[in-house]
């Protein structure tokens, strides 16, 4: 039965952002998690000073080695990749990624490449950038860039959709993958809305949700958990992604209605179901 997600991406002492809210969300799917830290902080970037570093090489490399061993990865629906700090553990992860696919060659790949966002811009070094778009991109099926992180791959600004499609059908590896872009906001996105953009070879939908205004950090590592644990309930694309973004803005206008800034425990319990 695969009813496991392989998780790469950051590790918190407090806080709701990377394998913190994406363990906790797809648990409540009824899924187990395979969870690999790719850094260990203090908090989320929201909270300053941070404390922590990334996870080193070794360290990663022989946790690897250790799940390889024990032959579990057969019982995995998919992986996900978010946030990872370091050239080293993107280097790391991917050799993972391609081991895992010439051994499971259908088995699907989500890369969310958490690397910024419009309100703060390219929050990773340049050289993780760059490599992240080298390194992991190639090997993906699903992409899951928020608006600013496409436009950061496809060197562009974007406002409208027939813009988004004609960049990603001219680029050479966008175009063989299925881009779900999340938090989008475009010259036609009708005003109190967000758009979550599904392209998918000729194919596009737009999904429409509730746009909240609170600058809550998370929500990327909350959206592409969800997204992964639909579809290995047997959701498809766009039910997953509806669900996602749904889920997205009920979560945030919670918080909202409470008057918190960021999301909590009492809030994913509350909306996130299978």
């Amino acid at each position: 039965m695969k009813d496991k997600i392989l998780s790469i991406q950051s590790k918190v002492v407090y806080g709701y952002v990377g394998n913190n809210i994406a363990e906790l969300a797809i648990q409540l799917h009824g899924l187990d998690v395979i969870s690999f830290p790719t850094v260990y902080l203090s908090a989320h970037t929201g909270h300053r000073p941070i404390h922590g570093k990334a996870v080193s090489k070794d360290l990663f490399d022989d946790l690897i080695a250790g799940i390889e061993a024990i032959d579990v990865l057969d019982t995995t629906s998919c992986v996900v990749t978010g946030y990872i700090g370091s050239e080293e553990i993107l280097l790391s992860s991917s050799e993972f990624i391609q081991r895992i696919k010439k051994t499971f060659p259908h088995k699907l790949y989500i890369c969310d490449p958490v690397m910024g966002d419009i309100s703060t811009g390219l929050y990773v070094p340049d050289a993780v950038a760059g490599q992240l778009i080298s390194t992991l991109i190639p090997y993906c099926d699903i992409l899951t860039p928020n608006q600013f992180e496409l436009e950061y791959i496809l060197k562009h600004k974007v406002n409208t959709i027939a813009g988004i499609i004609d960049l990603v059908k001219s680029n050479p590896i966008l175009s063989k993958k299925t881009i779900v872009a999340t938090g989008c906001y475009l010259e036609d996105t009708p005003e109190g809305q967000i758009e979550t953009i599904i392209i998918r070879g000729e194919d596009t939908e737009r999904i429409y949700s509730q746009n909240i205004d609170i600058d809550a950090v998370g929500t990327g590592d909350l959206f592409t958990a969800i997204f992964a644990s639909q579809l290995t309930k047997g959701k498809d694309l766009v039910s997953a992604a509806t669900k996602a973004s749904s889920t997205i803005s009920e979560v945030l206008a919670y918080i909202t209605r409470r008057g918190l800034d960021e999301m909590n425990a009492e809030c994913l319990l509350r909306y996130i179901r299978e």
